[in-house]
């Protein structure tokens, strides 16, 4: 696959499309030729360029282009489920407006409790590799700033698919605690729609394994858009 841009492909493609329409007069099998390969070319473009499930078919922006920038979370989920050899399942649940979150906590064995709370999250990626987020969770508050990269093709994903977050420094709050990062130093989120002005990422489900076998499984989706 191919790991330039692809906004660059396109771009040769508008000129190849002048040139061609210029050269119909002198030769109309040359003509026909290059729009045969003209339309092999824009269709491993419109393939290439759709990511995400809900990506546009094209673009004239690059991934990085769309994705940098200043998102203003609107609604979302969560789940965290606690997992262990000596106590009983626990279970959280979120769920996010924009402004406020309830939780629906549950254990096995024991009733659901619902609790509710302000929530909101702000993310600001920019192209030179940093980002920084803020997220107000119940009036906890957690500021960082760090590095982001795109994830290479894999088994489960696509090339520039998914997107992986290093925070390095935190300005307030703690790591622990919080949902954005899923508790988490290093964190990665799937690309799910990148468009100009929206966005929406989900975590894959994983398992963070304590050395006493306890884990926690964590999935999140948000849907963000461009402030």
């Amino acid at each position: 696959m191919f790991t330039f841009d692809e906004c660059l492909i396109f771009k040769l493609c508008l000129r190849f499309v002048l040139v061609t329409f210029e050269e119909l007069k002198s030769s109309t099998m040359k003509f026909k030729f290059k729009l045969v390969g003209l339309v092999f070319i824009c269709a491993f473009l419109l393939c290439d360029c759709k990511k995400g499930e809900e990506d546009p078919a094209i673009s004239f922006r690059t991934r990085k282009g769309r994705l940098s920038g200043e998102w203003v979370m609107k609604s979302g989920n969560a789940s965290q489920t606690f997992l262990s050899a000596t106590k009983p399942p626990f279970n959280q649940n979120f769920s996010f407006n924009g402004s406020k979150v309830e939780l629906n906590e549950t254990e096995a064995g024991g009733p659901a409790i619902i609790y509710t709370g302000a929530y909101n999250l702000t993310l600001n990626v920019k192209k030179d590799g940093a980002f920084n987020f803020r997220e107000n969770f119940a009036g906890s508050i957690l500021e960082a700033n760090g590095h982001w990269n795109f994830e290479r093709r894999s088994a489960d994903a696509k090339n520039k698919e998914e997107v992986e977050f290093t925070i390095d420094a935190t300005t307030k709050g703690a790591t622990i605690g919080h949902v954005f990062n899923q508790q988490q130093i290093t964190f990665s989120y799937k690309l799910v729609q990148l468009a100009n002005k929206d966005l929406k990422i989900e975590a894959l489900t994983k398992s963070f394994i304590s050395s006493n076998g306890d884990q926690v499984n964590f999935t999140s989706r948000y849907t963000f858009a461009q402030s």
